[in-house]
């Protein structure tokens, strides 16, 4: 069962492309896809036969036409995109609400995402800059029970397993933002 209670996951069929079954094995979504991902807020991303990605919704039905690079999930209404190297966000119904001006994104957590041109900077759901990241002196800060790091290195986490016992991107951001306002 995924975070949205549907209970069915992705298969690949014997020509490679790919749909959902039900766990009991039942095709939900007939496998017609280059690859899928997970569902995330009712919608998962999907490829097709030209690696372009967009959406499908628990029917199937393509609500976001495949007309991007890459793109991630939907978290908080949002998700990103990527055309030609340059990141924004879409809302549900594919719209641009923030411009594709980013060279690297991440999903929103708490109302806010992680995004980088030469900075690493927080965003807010309006596309507004409310912290840029600056280099300082090496400082040292307490992840987690089992990690610290130093606050210059922390500009690219690809996977949260790498912060040891922090198990959420919640936590992530409460040891981040206690380490940056000096608690």
């Amino acid at each position: 069962m995924n975070e949205d209670g549907q209970e069915f996951c992705s298969y690949e069929d014997e020509t490679g492309k790919m749909g959902f079954k039900d766990v009991n094995g039942k095709i939900i979504i007939p496998a017609i896809w280059d690859w899928v991902g997970d569902y995330h807020e009712g919608l998962a991303a999907v490829s097709d036969e030209k690696d372009q990605f967009g959406f499908i919704d628990t029917t199937g039905n393509n609500v976001i036409p495949c007309k991007w690079d890459s793109c991630g999930y939907f978290s908080e209404g949002l998700a990103f995109v990527e055309k030609e190297g340059e990141f924004g966000y879409v809302n549900r119904q594919g719209d641009i609400v923030i411009p594709l001006i980013w060279s690297g994104a991440y999903p929103f957590y708490n109302g806010r995402a992680i995004v980088f041109d030469n900075s690493q900077r927080y965003i807010d759901k309006l596309g507004n800059v409310i912290w840029t990241r600056k280099r300082t002196a090496p400082k040292m800060i307490k992840i987690s029970a089992t990690c610290e790091m130093d606050i210059n290195d922390m500009l690219f986490i690809n996977s949260i397993e790498e912060l040891g016992e922090v198990d959420t991107f919640e936590e992530f951001f409460k040891y981040t933002d206690d380490a940056l306002n000096g608690h």
